[in-house]
């Protein structure tokens, strides 16, 4: 337990620095641009959540699966990054074609359509990016990990902040400034890891390829149908509101992903720890257990964040006072996020990925009926209550299929939490009584501390004896 700790302390370095970093560039941004400019903004992000889900053809999901079995490690990644590679060809050339309609689409306007060709080159460094930081993860080299991580990070606001000091602070500014700097970092990142390719054979083994695609074909198909389900929101708010409104909801989206930080802290440490107590054939029990605690853990975060949501208006510009309201839905996206991690296991663990197509198709159905039905009438208000509860289908629907096919665990008091954080959040959305709402969050607090008071116990006599044994 405690070698666990230890390194999910180390993983988490470079997630907090990451996400400590991500929150610095929101009020940078935000008190440069108005709402309409950052939302055009948003839609570049948009367009580059797309690429980075559809880009790697799963072969990333892939290449952990493979990692522990394969002897030959950089071998492994070479053929893993190999179709990517190829892929992003057809891909930079299809960009740079459309490259004017694309920009249009986007921003409205197709004069922008050199930021679309620095996109599309982006591509080939963000696959350097994954499968180098996937390889560090997977030998659990945390520490390193973690300083690559905040790299990366640091030079996306490095060259936003240049940008924005250097030129007109318009939208396109922040744009070529994130991107020259994410290029940057990528390029760094892989002068420290040349290693990895020296020597390497770049001639295909059909077998291995084969065996990659197999496990990593069904993962795309789904990750692409998971990738309409995270911007079908922007895009409701794009031809259904405007860009005011669309600049609002991603600056709360934002605000709110400040709890993703939980979810890519514990999946960099949970993804390399559960593949291994599965060849070590642990028992039921030490699963429900991390789960229990995800649970607990990121509830907690998540209603401390609600108590103090008017402070968002701190960190943006008052120009974005509104997004307090309907940031609290926006919570679910890393809490079910997270939470599905402990409870999806059977799917990635019997290699059935193809159930990965059947969440995303649920959670998309969902997310495409209650936009339709909410944004025209209430616009960022009604993709946030959308996109919350689209999150919450999906962490479901993962955790059935999972449950299906594996042993599995009881998630009752799961479902308990995420009622309760729902209709405290409903009520947030809809009310906007901050004292009465305080008084209700405060008993939400007490009540998960009751529900989870054995677990909470046990954490404590553990450390109590670690303190013993050090005395």
């Amino acid at each position: 337990m405690k070698k666990l700790l230890i390194r999910f302390g180390q993983f988490s370095i470079g997630s907090l620095g990451a996400a400590l970093l991500n929150l610095i560039l929101i009020p940078v941004t935000t008190y440069f641009l108005t709402p309409a400019e950052y939302g055009k903004t948003s839609m570049f992000l948009l367009a580059q959540t797309l690429l980075i889900y559809v880009i790697y053809l799963g072969f990333d999901q892939a290449f952990t699966r493979e990692f522990n079995s394969y002897s030959s490690k950089k071998q492994l990644l070479t053929q893993a990054m190999l179709t990517p590679l190829l892929s992003s060809v057809v891909l930079i050339t299809l960009m740079c074609f459309f490259a004017p309609t694309i920009s249009s689409w986007l921003f409205d306007d197709s004069r922008y359509h050199v930021a679309v060709y620095l996109l599309a080159f982006s591509s080939v460094f963000l696959i350097f990016e994954r499968f180098i930081l996937l390889f560090v993860r997977m030998e659990n080299r945390a520490i390193t990990f973690s300083i690559y991580s905040i790299g990366v990070k640091f030079t996306i606001l490095a060259g936003t902040i240049i940008a924005l000091l250097l030129f007109e602070p318009t939208f396109i500014t922040v744009i070529y400034g994130m991107l020259i700097g994410q290029m940057v970092g990528d390029i760094l990142l892989l002068l420290c890891n040349l290693k990895l390719f020296r020597r390497a054979t770049f001639t295909i083994d059909q077998v291995l390829i084969k065996r990659l695609a197999k496990f990593g074909l069904p993962v795309v198909v789904g990750t692409f149908l998971y990738s309409l389900f995270i911007i079908i929101d922007k895009l409701f708010l794009r031809y259904f509101a405007d860009f005011n409104e669309l600049g609002i909801y991603t600056a709360a989206f934002k605000v709110a992903s400040a709890l993703m930080v939980l979810q890519v802290s514990f999946a960099n440490f949970w993804i390399p720890t559960a593949y291994e107590w599965y060849e070590q054939k642990k028992p039921i029990f030490y699963y429900k257990k991390v789960s229990d605690v995800v649970m607990f853990g990121i509830a907690f975060f998540f209603l401390i964040m609600l108590f103090f949501k008017d402070w968002i208006v701190l960190i943006l510009s008052p120009a974005y006072s509104d997004a307090q309201y309907i940031f609290p839905f926006l919570c679910f996206y890393p809490l079910m996020m997270t939470v599905s991690e402990t409870t999806n296991l059977g799917i990635v663990f019997l290699k059935k990925s193809v159930l990965n197509i059947y969440v995303s198709v649920i959670a998309l159905l969902v997310a495409i009926v209650l936009n339709f039905t909410l944004v025209p009438l209430y616009g960022a208000t009604g993709a946030a209550i959308a996109t919350g509860t689209a999150y919450i289908a999906f962490f479901l629907a993962r955790t059935f299929f999972s449950m299906r096919i594996w042993e599995g665990f009881s998630v009752k008091r799961h479902l308990i939490v995420t009622g309760l954080l729902y209709g405290l959040s409903l009520y947030s959305v809809l009310f906007k009584d901050t004292l009465l709402e305080k008084g209700l969050i405060l008993g939400a607090l007490l009540f998960l501390i009751v529900l989870y008071r054995q677990d909470i116990s046990l954490a404590v006599q553990l450390f109590q004896k670690k303190g013993m044994k050090n005395a």
